[in-house]
């Protein structure tokens, strides 16, 4: 199972989609969780793996979505309910959230809860020394690489998670999270450009004069490339001054790329909790999610809904006076 967990968490950074993967880090005894194991939870709310019993799992899942929708990590810490303590939990320190267990084991679960989201995938396109450089910063700062040049090899971009050597394999593969980096220094300018513009990346700019650029747009508007796919076309900002070295001119792209994901161009912007059903079981007070309930009860036209079979059977055996009324009412 666990193994199975991080084979999807991997298809899934493949695949360039959202998610938070938990983590059971500590458990003191009784409880169901064991250190390792894991679950994924998705931005719509489903939830794949083990961390624990009925009790734990819809606050792993709650919290799962605020990482999410928060794009930061936290400890979650699941125990006895404490005075004053909501469903919610609450943060004690920066990163550690305490959440009540609402079952009777008085265990205490230890949860690790961290987001992934999609990265922001620099293209390099060329094999100047511009392009190598582009390559070990960009790796450096966590962006995924492509490298693209038909002299393109691994000795040549040795930090590069992908590589292709021609123009008509890479273009089918930009998507909106691309930024690309056109480093062929006059060679293939333009037909590189072009390639870039023409797919749905996000950022597209050449290394080159102003004047070089003027050129490049030039050619691409004769070519036929429609205008405003053109005028996206950029030369990124560089530092002051004739004398630049390779490596210097790529840290300056960089600092334009960065500022570029910051914003968030090309990438999920936020990410919104699902609006979920919940009710409250009426035997343990526990929130459970109507539509994965697994265990419920109609009770003079409505509907209780429980986190187990045992406080199912409770709420069963127990005359209609016994529980509160509401307890089972929707939210």
């Amino acid at each position: 199972m666990r193994d199975d967990i991080l084979a999807k968490a991997q298809r899934l950074r493949a695949e360039g989609r959202p998610f938070a993967l938990a983590t059971v880090v500590a458990a003191r005894q009784p409880t169901s969780g064991s250190p390792g194991a894991r679950a994924i939870i998705l931005p719509d709310g489903q939830m794949e793996g083990w961390v624990g019993g009925h009790c734990a799992r819809p606050t792993v899942m709650r919290q799962g979505l605020r990482a999410l929708a928060e794009r930061t990590p936290r400890l979650v810490v699941l125990g006895p309910e404490e005075a004053g303590m909501t469903e919610e939990g609450r943060e004690e320190k920066p990163g550690i959230v305490r959440a009540p267990m609402l079952c009777a084991s008085q265990g205490e679960l230890q949860v690790f809860v961290e987001p992934f989201l999609p990265r922001a995938t620099l293209v390099v396109i060329g094999e100047s020394a511009v392009a190598r450089a582009l390559a070990r910063f960009a790796t450096l700062l966590d962006f995924e690489v492509w490298a693209c040049d038909p002299l393109a090899d691994m000795e040549m971009f040795p930090d590069a998670d992908r590589l292709e050597t021609s123009l008509e394999a890479l273009g089918p593969q930009l998507t909106e999270r691309c930024y690309v980096i056109v480093a062929t220094i006059g060679e293939y300018d333009e037909q590189a450009a072009e390639v870039a513009l023409v797919s749905p990346a996000s950022y597209v700019g050449v290394i080159a004069s102003k004047t070089r650029l003027k050129t490049v747009r030039d050619a691409l508007t004769a070519q036929g490339v429609p205008a405003e796919r053109v005028a996206l076309l950029r030369r990124p900002g560089g530092l002051p001054g004739l004398a630049l070295t390779p490596e210097e001119i790529a840290f300056s792209v960089m600092a334009e790329l960065i500022e570029t994901r910051r914003q968030r161009v090309g990438l999920m912007g936020e990410i919104p909790l699902p609006q979920r059903a919940e009710a409250i079981d009426p035997i343990c007070g526990m929130t459970v999610d109507i539509a994965t309930a697994r265990y419920t009860s109609t009770r003079d036209g409505q509907t209780y809904y429980f986190c187990s079979a045992g406080c199912k059977q409770t709420f069963d055996a127990a005359p209609a006076t016994a529980h509160h009324s509401g307890h089972g009412d929707k939210r």
